[in-house]
């Protein structure tokens, strides 16, 4: 979710996590979690929180951020990520090479972190909610 088109069309990250794009049917190659339904310029048509058109109602990754959602990406899971794309399509690249390849194109906003649970956790104890997602 915290990576750019780039990498979900470079990695074939659809095929891999088995995402479909809605819009063609096909293995996503886009970050399909990541564009607001409103656009860019996250102009909604609708400010009722239960109309489908109001930014409530947007769980994009662009969305959420917009109504201050911090989203972390977790250095570790790269590394198990990388080493996962290199054997399932038998790529040549080493994992220290796509693990930069994908921190280089992480989603604007996103907090790269180097270790998910632990960054929760410091969190948690400092009174912040959290919320861990693991795909």
């Amino acid at each position: 979710m915290n990576y750019s088109d780039f990498v979900w069309q470079k990695y074939r990250i659809g095929e891999w996590l088995k995402e479909t794009d809605p819009k063609t049917g096909e293995p996503a190659v886009r970050n399909i979690f990541y564009p607001s339904k409103a656009g860019p310029s996250l102009a909604y048509a609708s400010d009722d929180p239960s109309s489908p058109d109001s930014a409530y109602q947007d769980a994009t990754v662009q969305g959420l951020q917009a109504r201050g959602v911090k989203f972390l990406s977790c250095h570790s899971s790269i590394e198990e990520a990388a080493r996962a794309v290199i054997k399932q399509f038998s790529l040549s690249a080493q994992p220290e090479e796509v693990v930069k390849d994908i921190q280089a194109h992480i989603l604007p906003g996103v907090i790269l972190v180097p270790a998910l649970a632990s960054a929760l956790a410091l969190l948690q104890s400092d009174g912040h909610y959290s919320y861990m997602a693991v795909g």
